[in-house]
This record gives structure tokens, C-alpha cells and sequence, in this order.
């Protein structure tokens, strides 16, 4: 039985040990990314404007309150406009307005999003 036992528990183990060296793996690869979080919540607005939160949140990959944090930004710094329809919301995106970065500042977001949403 304890020989057993001792196989189960290494198996255990290396399964465990597994999943660790994945998850570093996955952390590493994702430690930086080449678009912020508020890019890619841009990016999930203008291809759902009527997607909730929690959609948006979901799609990009990030908890409910960072999104509704990210939105409140963008809202803020004239990137979107919210119209309340009924219960949900409805986002309007301002294409034309310029990237934040002066070095990137003659590009406008509608411009970015069209790169990412469709290719050059």
C-alpha cells in the first residue's frame, strides 16, 4: 500500500510541478505585451460598443473593475462617449482624436484600431 501510496503522491507532484513550470512560463511570456490594456479595451469597444463590462473584460482578459477603471479613463480623456440605452450602455468612440505618446501623436486612434482590427 505504501508503494502505492508513493506513486500516487509523485505523480501528484510531477503533475503539480507541471503546471507551476506552465504557469512561470506563461507569466514570463506575458510579463510585457507591445499594447496596454487600454488598447486592447479600445480595441473590444470598437468591435462591440454594446458589449457590458464584464464582455469587455472577458475579451481582453482582465477583471471586471480594471475594465470599468480603463472606461472611466478613456472617457475622461474624450476617447469615448457613453450613451445609456435602457439598461446597458452604448460607447462611441472619437476615431479621430491623437495617440497619447508625442511620439506617436500624429497617428489617431481610429488609425491604430484599423491596423488591429484589419491589417495593413
Amino acid at each position: 500500500m505504501s508503494g502505492e501510496h508513493d506513486i500516487t503522491a509523485a505523480k501528484v507532484m510531477k503533475q503539480t510541478a507541471a503546471i507551476r513550470d506552465k504557469e512561470t512560463d506563461q507569466a514570463h511570456d506575458a510579463s510585457w505585451l507591445f499594447l496596454t490594456n487600454h488598447m486592447h479595451v479600445l480595441t473590444s469597444i470598437s468591435r462591440a460598443p454594446d458589449a457590458t463590462i464584464r464582455q469587455t473584460a472577458a475579451r481582453v482578459g482582465i477583471s471586471e473593475r480594471a475594465a470599468a477603471q480603463i472606461i472611466k479613463d478613456l472617457e475622461e480623456g474624450g476617447y469615448l462617449t457613453r450613451t445609456r440605452i435602457g439598461r446597458r450602455n452604448r460607447y462611441l468612440l472619437h476615431r479621430d482624436l491623437p495617440l497619447r505618446h508625442p511620439m506617436h501623436g500624429h497617428c489617431t486612434v481610429g488609425e491604430l484600431l484599423d491596423v488591429l482590427n484589419y491589417g495593413l
